[in-house]
């Protein structure tokens, strides 16, 4: 490997090549060759990885001379040598006008929002558009057109079975969480999967029940089910669908111990499926609406934190709701916010109720999974090829212990009770029999909380099998999904985290996967599922609290949060706080709208610093934390790490005055004092002594006098005007710094009240005598002062490229400071006679750094200057090219003399002239 690396050329640092010559283009159409500085030794030929010569563009103008000193980097425009590790740049001084105006800025367009809003629901019609659209609208057809019999099948079927398998107990536990009888979970599990194989994207995860949404819907039917049952009781229903929909409901209810009237139980039922199905189909089209209005974006303001302490808090619901199961207690169902503490409080209140019988069930069936989830599923998964279904086998081991042992009729053991064979009949959603009015709430909380999820673990796995989301199908796919379940009984579904994690896991390559799950599902539903009509409802309990493990571990996140961000860790514990002590509606909305707060908060009081420069460079660090770096005289250099906006000026200006210690008000008011004060002494002093005077031309008798004297008096006031410019020369009030730098680097916006603001800071800060240049302004920021009209009171001379052109110019008109900075950089400025212009604050910047190297070891030391080098035009090219030459033949006698300023090699200033004379 060369010892130089690439060379690209940039204004600011590059990396060097191993070259001998280059071809430079210079302004004025003639083409010159330069021999470049850097010679590796033993290299006869340099050549890139192809075998050819590697040339170099030169977009900025900048020129190549051969160095007399094999080190001397003080007449070189861009090179870095990575044997020496240094970098020398040489560039014009530019501010921002100049720098537009000789690169030629092009205008931005303007964002046209009707024209994006017709593109996206026009349409050509042609053959192309309407294969576009399918293929996109259907991407099982892209999926299958690339899926291999021979090396996707075999994963598919394994996955598929094994997911299947796990669907059985989850599918019918879930239903438990949504207030539904477990049958409904079979349905969830059968009838969207089919639906999400056509129009989804993801080929990994596995639709169906999910605890959280199985709790928020649950939440919803109780919320709403009071109401509901007091219309149905009150007016007539359909006898058909009541009718068909009761059959599976009659003989668990017996089996529950229930003491409600067959017509309340009926009742109740009833306006369960109701208020299901009704909230599914809201939650379906919803999605979709979103879908089509290119809303898939909205889940970027769940953050990470926010869906963990969601998700957590939202476990302790699911935890709280099993436990009456687990227990075999039974507890009045409350609703709204503080229900965890009133059904806790239940609890204990009834604690001495406990079945025994279903704890011990219960129990034994939380060790069993445990056991060998843990010790071998987990252990042991790189040695088998699917897991121990040991939902399934506790499942089916409950049924025929149950059944064996009368559990039901001997210890009073709450069952499933009978299970419905076949298929629901199609059937619309009675939306007339809720209030829709207190579903919507319920409505976008799940639809937002189920495309969260499932789109989270979408993308996931697309990024592990390097494929593409397009998170609007996806709103789509799920949308007609529970569109199409809401006629079948089904609740609203969701990609399920264990579920999908299983189907990855055992190789499943796409949703063929699911398919096999719902053949499973299909065939418990036709033929196994009444023998299921014994199974404990602890049982399923027990299932859902083992499968809840993984949520209550997120506990563990606090600590990595606390270390990383305090807002994080906040957002994390405020959503959980939220969703627990209120409602797990009610608490994501807290954790929203905090986590939006902190992002304002942030930005409201952002973090402001005092830049300070790296000695011997052009670099500037924030002074409270690199002690080293060290401020330019009577210059501050002012950061704000935030856009400017309505919200921050008043800290913006605040931290301006502090920072810089220079407030203009301050100064104006004292010296405003200070004028009142000396006017008054002026005119009480010139009233005394015309005073004596025309008493002692009274006594002479000198009428004459005694009339001047009193016209004396009016002129009082301007001889006070006359003693200001003394005043302003010995005891009147002036700041420490003649410049500030305000960096808008971090400010990718400003708003109107920004841009007045600035304007106010500069008028404030111009009247105390001092000059603020604004530097790294985007473009935005700049459009923006445009529109705002800013330039009719600040000049574009004041906008600067870098914060070190903006303290080159600040240099440039203050000379007296040069002295102080001279140990740094050393600056050469001739007349404007030069430049294509009158711009007389215009330099060229040649410093060299090896940013390798500590601070305290002194190779900082400069090897360059500042020199004129703005392209030239007609006669004066001549003239900056002969100036230059001479200035490389005086650097290698070790001294430098042009312009205006003469130095010597190791940058100490030895003359200073102006050009209206001599100053030594």
């Amino acid at each position: 490997m060369s010892e130089f690396g690439d060379f690209r050329t940039k204004p600011r640092s590059a990396t060097a090549s191993n070259i001998e010559e280059t071809i430079l283009e210079i302004p004025g159409g003639r083409t010159e060759r330069a021999s470049s500085v850097l010679h590796p030794p033993n290299h006869a030929s340099h050549h890139d990885t192809h075998g050819s010569t590697r040339k170099l563009s030169n977009p900025f103008n900048w020129r190549f001379r051969k160095h007399r000193k094999s080190q001397d980097f003080s007449t070189t425009s861009l090179a870095v040598a990575q044997k020496n590790n240094t970098v020398s740049v040489a560039r014009p001084v530019y501010n921002q006008h100049q720098f537009d105006s000789g690169f030629a800025r092009r205008e931005q367009e303007e964002f046209d929002f009707k024209g994006k809003m017709k593109k996206c629901f026009t349409c050509d019609c042609s053959k192309t558009c309407w294969k576009d659209f399918l293929y996109k609208f259907f991407p099982f057809v892209t999926i299958m057109g690339n899926y291999s019999l021979s090396d996707d099948l075999t994963g598919d079927i394994v996955a598929g079975l094994t997911v299947g398998i796990m669907n059985i107990p989850q599918g019918m536990a879930y239903a438990l969480l949504a207030s539904m009888p477990p049958i409904y979970g079979l349905y969830v599990s059968f009838f969207p999967p089919l639906v999400y194989f056509f129009l989804g994207g993801s080929r990994h995860i596995s639709v169906g029940t999910f605890a959280v949404v199985s709790l928020m819907v649950g939440s919803a039917v109780e919320g709403q089910l009071d109401a509901c049952k007091t219309a149905y009781l009150t007016t007539s229903a359909d006898d058909n669908f009541i009718n068909d929909t009761m059959d599976m409901f009659n003989d668990n209810s017996s089996s529950t111990n229930d003491t409600s009237t067959p017509n309340e139980k009926a009742a109740e039922d009833t306006c369960k499926i109701w208020i299901a199905t009704s909230l599914t189909l809201l939650v379906g089209l919803c999605q979709i609406m979103m879908g089509i209005l290119k809303l898939g974006f909205v889940t970027i303001y769940l953050a990470d934190p926010l869906i963990s302490g969601f998700t957590t808090g939202a476990a302790c619901h699911v935890f709280t709701s099993q436990v009456k199961f687990v227990l075999g207690i039974k507890v009045q169902r409350h609703n709204g916010a503080f229900k965890l503490i009133y059904t806790y409080i239940d609890l204990f209140t009834h604690i001495a109720e406990i079945n025994w019988a279903e704890l011990i069930t219960a129990a034994t069936c939380i060790i069993c999974l445990v056991l060998v989830k843990e010790c071998i599923n987990d252990r042991c998964k790189s040695k088998m090829k699917m897991p121990v279904p040991i939902d399934l086998i506790v499942v089916v081991l409950g049924t025929v212990i149950s059944f064996a042992g009368n559990f039901s009729g001997n210890f009073g053991v709450s069952t499933l009770g009978e299970i419905p064979r076949g298929f629901p009949a199609p059937t619309a959603p009675a939306l007339s029999n809720v209030s829709l009015g207190g579903l919507m709430p319920n409505v976008f909380t799940i639809s937002v909380i189920s495309f969260a999820v499932s789109v989270s673990m979408s993308k996931i796995f697309a990024k592990k099998h390097n494929y593409e989301i397009d998170s609007d199908q996806e709103l789509l796919a799920h949308g007609f999904s529970n569109v199409f379940g809401s006629f079948f009984l089904c609740f609203t579904a969701c990609a399920s985290l264990s579920r999908s994690a299983v189907q990855d896991n055992q190789g499943g390559k796409s949703q063929v996967a699911s398919l096999l799950s719902c053949v499973l599902i299909l065939i418990v539903m036709t033929a196994i599922g009444p023998y299921f009509r014994d199974l404990p409802n602890s049982v399923l309990a027990a299932i859902i609290l083992v499968a809840l493990k993984g949520m209550f571990r997120q506990f563990q996140e606090l600590k990595r949060l606390w270390y990383i961000s305090y807002y994080d860790f906040s957002i994390w514990l405020v959503t959980w706080l939220a969703v627990v002590i209120l409602d797990v509606d009610l608490g994501l909305g807290v954790g929203v709208v905090f986590g939006l707060l902190t992002v304002v908060f942030r930005t409201q009081y952002p973090n402001t610093t005092i830049l300070a420069r790296v000695p011997h460079t052009d670099l500037y660090k924030d002074k409270g934390i690199y002690p080293t770096v060290q401020e330019v005289p009577s210059i501050k250099i002012f950061r704000i790490d935030a856009s400017l906006y309505y919200a921050n000026v008043e800290h913006f200006r605040k931290k301006l005055y502090k920072l810089t210690e220079v407030n203009p008000r301050t100064i104006k008011l004292e010296r405003a004092k200070l004028e009142a004060k000396v006017a008054k002494e002026v005119k009480t002093q010139k009233k005394a002594e015309n005073l004596r005077k025309r008493r002692a031309a009274k006594v002479q008798g000198d009428e004459e006098n005694e009339q001047a004297l009193s016209l004396d008096l009016v002129g009082a006031e301007s001889e006070t005007v006359d003693i200001i410019p003394a005043m302003k020369r010995e005891g009147w009030p002036k700041p420490g710094i003649h410049h500030i730098i305000i960096d808008c680097s971090m400010m990718s916006y400003v708003d109107s009240v920004g841009v007045n603001m600035l304007r106010s800071v500069y008028q404030e800060y111009k009247d105390v005598d001092i000059e603020v240049f604004l530097v790294n302004c985007k473009v935005a920021v700049r459009d923006m002062f445009e529109k705002c009209s800013f330039y009719e009171k600040v000049s574009k001379e004041n906008i600067y490229l870098t914060i070190h052109d903006g303290v080159i110019a600040a240099l440039l008109q203050k000379r007296e400071i040069l002295e102080e900075v001279n140990r740094d950089t050393k600056i050469v400025s001739r007349p404007s006679s030069v430049y294509s212009g009158s711009d007389r604050n215009v330099a060229n910047l040649m410093m060299n750094r090896r940013p390798s190297q500590p601070l305290s070891t002194g190779l900082f030391k400069p090897r360059g200057s500042l020199i004129p080098n703005l392209p030239p035009q007609g006669e004066d090219s001549e003239m900056a090219e002969d100036a230059m030459n001479e200035h490389a033949e005086d650097s290698v006698n070790g001294e430098v003399s042009k312009g205006n300023i003469k130095s010597n090699s190791n940058g100490n200033i030895l003359q200073v002239s102006e050009a209206n004379g001599e100053q030594k």
